[in-house]
């Protein structure tokens, strides 16, 4: 009962409810993978197994949509303690 209110306790802005309270985000991503894997019925090699899942995150990664109230995930961040990463630092990165 107590997970049902982390949401709510974090104090979380309503837009990011609806995606952070179902495993969809986590869930959809898996089953993409598992249907383009699904159908290999002999892995040869560890290797073999890292290209294939890697393949299909890209293939599913094009279906990807944004989630609801992705503009607020600068919130969620933050209460998670993180600092938002600016412009300037990710260009140095990259």
């Amino acid at each position: 009962m107590a997970e049902m209110f982390t949401l709510q306790r974090l104090k979380l802005p309503p837009s990011l409810y609806k995606c952070l309270a179902t495993t969809n985000v986590i869930e959809s991503p898996q089953g993409g993978v598992a249907r383009r894997t699904g159908n290999v019925t002999r892995w040869r090699d560890q290797e073999m197994v890292e290209r294939w899942v890697a393949s299909a995150w890209l293939l599913t990664e094009k279906h990807f949509r944004k989630i609801d109230g992705h503009r607020d995930l600068w919130a969620l961040a933050t209460i998670l303690g993180r600092q938002a990463a600016s412009p300037s630092s990710q260009e140095k990165i990259a």
